[in-house]
This record gives C-alpha cells, structure tokens and sequence, in this order.
C-alpha cells in the first residue's frame, strides 16, 4: 500500500495502519511532518522505511535544510513510479 501524507495534522494520520512493506510519501503540507525530530516520524520510520518526500514541496517551503535524512527525496516522475508499484493507495489528508 502507498500511504500519502498531504497534511500536517498528526491527529488525522493512523501510522498503526502502516506495515513494513508499505510507502510513505510526503507531499503537499505533508512535508512538514518531515522535519527532522518529529515525532510522529520516528513512528513511522520504526513501520518501514520506504519512506519518500516530494523535492518540490520541500523547496517550495524552504525545508530542505530541516528535512530528516532518513527519507529519500525524489521528484515528480518517481512519485508516478510509487504509484505504480503500490497498490492500493490511501491519501491522508
């Protein structure tokens, strides 16, 4: 399953319904859980660590320097590449 967080709402995200063989992709406002010592991040890293944030969103927002180096950034056609090996998909928003 690919999980997309496009919010920084931590009250809205489950990561007890993530498993190891899951992604995670960060994007949108989502990013902002990126940051490094967050929480709700280090929850989710301990799930699996197919854990991938947008580079735009992060440039956007001035983040790069913040981002936790755990996560692998990649761009827009990598994102398509997600979504084709992962099925089903749930957006968390």
């Amino acid at each position: 399953m690919l999980h997309t967080i496009t919010t920084a709402n931590h009250s809205l995200i489950n990561p007890q319904l993530i498993s190891a063989q899951d992604a995670v992709l960060f994007w949108q406002d989502g990013v902002i859980i990126s940051l490094q010592n967050n929480s709700l991040l280090n929850v989710i890293l301990e799930k699996t660590t197919n854990c991938y944030i947008l580079d735009s969103d992060i440039i956007a927002r001035g983040l790069e320097p913040f981002i936790d180096p755990r996560l692998k950034i990649i761009n827009m056609q990598q994102v398509v590449e997600l979504t084709t090996q992962y099925f089903p998909q749930m957006n968390w928003d």
